[in-house]
C-alpha cells in the first residue's frame, strides 16, 4: 500500500513524511526528528517539506536557532490525507507476518493491538512472545515498520515461561490485550 501512495504522490519519503505529521498534529519538530522517524535523507526530507510547505500542508518556523514544522491543522485536505495514508493499512497483515519470522524459531507469539486494531488506547500496540529474540533485530523491524506508519510503535516482549505464568494468573495486562480488540498474527504456543 506504501509503494502504490509513493507512486500515487510520486515520492514514498513524501507519504513517510505526510504520514508522520497526520499521526503528530500538536507536535512541532525539526528536520532531523523528522528524517529519523520518516527514515529518508536530510536532501530528501528538506525537498519534501519545501513542497510541502509550498502548499501549505506544514508551516515553518523556528526553535531558537533551529528551523523547525509543524502540520497545519487548517489544511483543506489534511481529512481526506488522513483517510488515505493511516486510516486505510500501511502495512499488511503479510508483510509484518514475514517480518516478524526473520527473528527465528524462537518467535513463538505475535498480537496487533493498538494502532494496527483502529484504538491508540495507551495499550501496546504488538505483544510478541519468544525466546532467545535478538532485540536488534527486533528494532530493525520495528523501526521499519514505525518509518512506514508515521509513529513509534508500543510493544511488549515476553519470554514464553514468563507469558504463560502471567497468562495462567490472568495477568491484567496480558489480559487486557487479549481480551481486547486485537489480531493474532501467528502463534505456535498451543499444541
Amino acid at each position: 500500500m506504501a509503494d502504490d501512495l509513493g507512486k500515487l504522490f510520486d515520492s514514498s519519503g513524501r507519504v513517510k513524511i505526510i504520514r508522520f505529521f497526520l499521526m503528530n498534529p500538536g507536535g512541532v519538530f525539526s528536520l532531523s526528528q523528522i528524517t529519523k522517524s520518516a527514515k529518508v535523507s536530510k536532501e530528501k526530507a528538506r525537498q519534501e517539506l519545501n513542497l510541502l510547505k509550498d502548499i501549505n500542508f506544514v508551516k515553518k518556523g523556528r526553535s531558537g536557532k533551529e528551523k523547525v514544522y509543524q502540520l497545519n491543522n487548517l489544511f483543506q485536505y489534511n481529512r481526506a490525507l488522513k483517510h488515505l495514508t493511516i486510516e486505510s493499512v500501511p502495512v499488511s497483515r503479510d508483510l509484518l507476518l514475514k517480518r516478524f519470522r526473520e527473528l527465528g524459531r524462537g518467535l513463538k507469539f505475535v498480537a496487533l493491538s493498538g494502532i494496527f486494531s483502529g484504538l491508540s488506547d495507551g495499550g501496546p500496540d504488538i505483544l510478541i512472545v519468544g525466546d532467545n529474540i535478538r532485540k536488534s533485530r527486533l528494532d530493525k523491524i520495528l523501526s521499519k515498520t514505525e518509518s512506514e506508519l508515521g509513529r513509534e510503535i508500543k510493544y511488549v516482549l515476553f519470554d514464553t515461561k514468563e507469558f504463560k505464568y502471567r497468562h495462567s494468573m490472568y495477568d491484567k495486562f496480558v489480559m487486557d490485550v487479549l481480551d481486547g480488540e486485537h489480531d493474532v498474527l501467528m502463534d505456535s504456543l498451543r499444541p
